[in-house]
């Protein structure tokens, strides 16, 4: 990217994660930046001299060699969707891709001081995908070269990062679930809203976007997006309850109790909304079985309550782990003398005071 297109990006991204106008810059630069002028440089058109870059800096509370510093991650390369029947403003996706952009840069230029090599993980993966039945075995491929055969996942975060995929939990508003990409072209890394308080709603959405990591590439030009979407669900379907489980257990029964479908709920960390689901791909219901299933559900609100409920207790402890493994390389860093105090504040987002305090070397 050059210069003058890095800073017009960086310059946008900084405004907009200070939540300014363009007028509302060019008052914090005391008009010396007029409106105008701030336009040009977000288009590329010109770039500032290091007087206005200091005042630009100051304004924004960003370092000057923020505006050059060249994009690890790009999150305008990924497509970030949200749930039907959801309205998300334009403002909150802003905010929304400001704090995606900002979790994964910070995460990876502290990885590149330090010389860590991020390894991704080789699966292969069919040239076109346009079949349910190819994501189902594409992941019973995953299942076994990861040794996991039909058990359940303990800890869907934990085994993505053991596999090299980064995995970042974000606030974001109601009807984002995930998004998945490439940092370098080369890290496998999803970002997912921790706000989403149904683990079993949570997990799914983990292998929904490494379906999307895998296969993005190689879905038929012809599916919709739509289309892609079932193809990942049934990707994590498969990922979270193997259809030999759901056949052994479930395939020679004309009737299932609800308490059955909650034990492997809660065994296997899977809604019960999905293991319906499963039932249909796999011909265990019919068209007309699966549908009185839905309009039970959708018409008797105990019923909804019983089957919608969140069951499944995560064994995991790490919902902070990338936070604590990120200060942790913030202060090796400056432990080594690669960063500055200020620096090291400016990544924790902190005062140098703190880090001094808390800097102990051994």
């Amino acid at each position: 990217m050059e210069p003058k297109e890095l800073f017009a990006k960086r310059l946008k991204q900084a405004r907009q994660r200070a939540g300014l106008s363009m007028d509302g810059l060019s008052a914090k630069t005391g008009k010396e930046v007029s409106k105008q002028t701030i336009s040009k440089y977000e288009a590329g058109k010109t770039m500032a001299g290091s007087t206005i870059l200091i005042k630009l800096s100051k304004a924004l509370d960003v370092p000057v060699d923020y505006f050059f510093r060249p994009f690890t991650f790009d999150v305008s390369e990924v497509e970030i969707s949200f749930r039907k029947k959801t309205s998300v403003g334009v403002k909150d996706q802003t905010l929304l891709k400001i704090r995606i952009q900002d979790e994964v840069e910070r995460f990876i230029d502290i990885e590149n001081i330090l010389g860590i090599e991020s390894g991704g993980f080789r699966v292969a993966v069919p040239a076109q995908i346009s079949q349910p039945i190819q994501m189902i075995m594409l992941a019973k491929e995953i299942r076994r070269t990861w040794g996991l055969g039909i058990s359940p996942i303990p800890s869907v975060k934990n085994l993505l990062m053991e596999h090299g995929i980064k995995v970042f939990e974000i606030d974001g508003p109601e009807g984002f679930d995930g998004i998945s990409g490439y940092a370098n072209d080369h890290n496998p890394l999803m970002v997912i809203n921790e706000n989403i308080r149904n683990t079993e709603r949570r997990r799914f959405t983990h292998m929904h976007e490494l379906a999307h990591l895998l296969a993005n590439t190689s879905f038929d030009a012809g599916l919709s997006k739509q289309d892609q979407e079932k193809l990942c669900d049934a990707f994590a379907s498969e990922m979270l309850l193997p259809s030999e489980v759901v056949e052994r257990e479930f395939g020679r029964k004309s009737k299932i109790a609800v308490q059955e479908l909650k034990r492997v709920q809660k065994t296997y960390g899977i809604s019960i909304d999905a293991i319906i689901y499963s039932f249909k791909r796999l011909g265990i219901f019919n068209e007309n079985r699966y549908r009185g299933y839905c309009i039970k559900k959708n018409t008797n609100p105990k019923f909804k309550d019983l089957v919608e409920k969140s069951l499944y207790i995560e064994t995991s402890s790490d919902k902070d782990y990338n936070d604590e493994l990120f200060e942790e390389m913030v202060y090796s860093a400056l432990a080594q003398e690669l960063i500055s105090s200020s620096k090291a504040a400016q990544m924790l987002n902190t005062s140098i005071m703190e880090i001094e305090a808390k800097s102990q070397v051994f």
